[in-house]
């Protein structure tokens, strides 16, 4: 079943990700796990740390939208459904204690929003970013205006446009990876990291944050505003039908025609 592990050592929280059949896509229960472990993290003076990670050699493929069509019969109204992903994105920003991304595989769509949420991505030189949901007639709302205040907006712009896939190089050029590994030693580097966080003052870490946030936190609660209502306008377009459809098909949406 679908869900969320939560392994804390030495005051580290590890969130790992773990819906193998839907390349860890979150799910309703998934999203609570994780606004309600950043919650936490809030009033656990204990804590020092957030990795967020993926089971199964990948990071996130997003929102998993074969959950949205299992519950046809009682699916959730778009501000329901939207709900969950602001709630995620607001706890994030609200985590008093640094945030780490550990990206191996790929990350799509709201996994790529989920990683820049972070303060710290940490990626194997294999890694993929992408942000495909346009070619499904789906604007991604969250990840552009995320993007946006990672990136810049012309970054985020040719990434959220053309759906084309960011290798871990050029995430890292961009502004989207911190830190790139090879594989073959990548999990000794994130230990190294985490390890290196921990040598840090407590208070001092909490305090910067508490800082930069207030910087940036306006900025930040707009942006996720905007993003929630344009994401509940866009659910349930004729556009976005047409072009979930013909993702499930395997086909060519109607508006392209192919070729110049």
């Amino acid at each position: 079943m679908a869900g969320v592990s939560i392994h804390i050592t030495q005051g580290v929280v590890t969130c790992t990700l773990d819906n193998g059949q839907r390349r860890n896509a979150l799910t309703a229960g998934m999203l609570a796990t994780l606004i309600e472990t950043l919650k936490q993290a809030q009033t656990d003076s204990a804590l020092r740390a957030v990795v967020v990670r993926g089971a199964n050699g990948t990071f996130c493929s997003g929102r998993d939208l074969s959950e949205l069509d299992a519950q046809r019969d009682h699916r959730p109204s778009p501000e329901d459904a939207i709900a969950p992903v602001t709630q995620l994105a607001r706890a994030m920003h609200a985590c008093p204690v640094p945030t780490l991304a550990v990206v191996e595989g790929k990350a799509v769509g709201l996994g790529v929003a989920l990683a820049s949420w972070c303060d710290m991505v940490i990626a194997t030189d294999s890694a993929l970013f992408s942000i495909p949901e346009a070619r499904a007639g789906v604007p991604p709302t969250f990840t552009a205006v995320s993007l946006a205040q990672t990136l810049g907006q012309r970054r985020a712009l040719s990434l959220c446009l053309t759906g084309r896939p960011l290798s871990a190089t050029q995430a890292q050029s961009f502004g989207l990876a911190h830190f790139v590994f090879p594989d073959a030693d990548f999990e000794a580097q994130v230990q190294n990291l985490v390890q290196d966080l921990l040598k840090g003052g407590p208070n001092a870490q909490r305090h910067c944050k508490a800082l930069l946030g207030q910087v940036g936190s306006d900025a930040f609660d707009a942006a996720i505003q905007l993003a929630q209502r344009a994401a509940i306008d866009a659910m349930g377009s004729a556009e976005s039908q047409e072009g979930i459809q013909a993702f499930k098909e395997k086909r060519p949406p109607a508006w392209y025609k192919g070729g110049l």
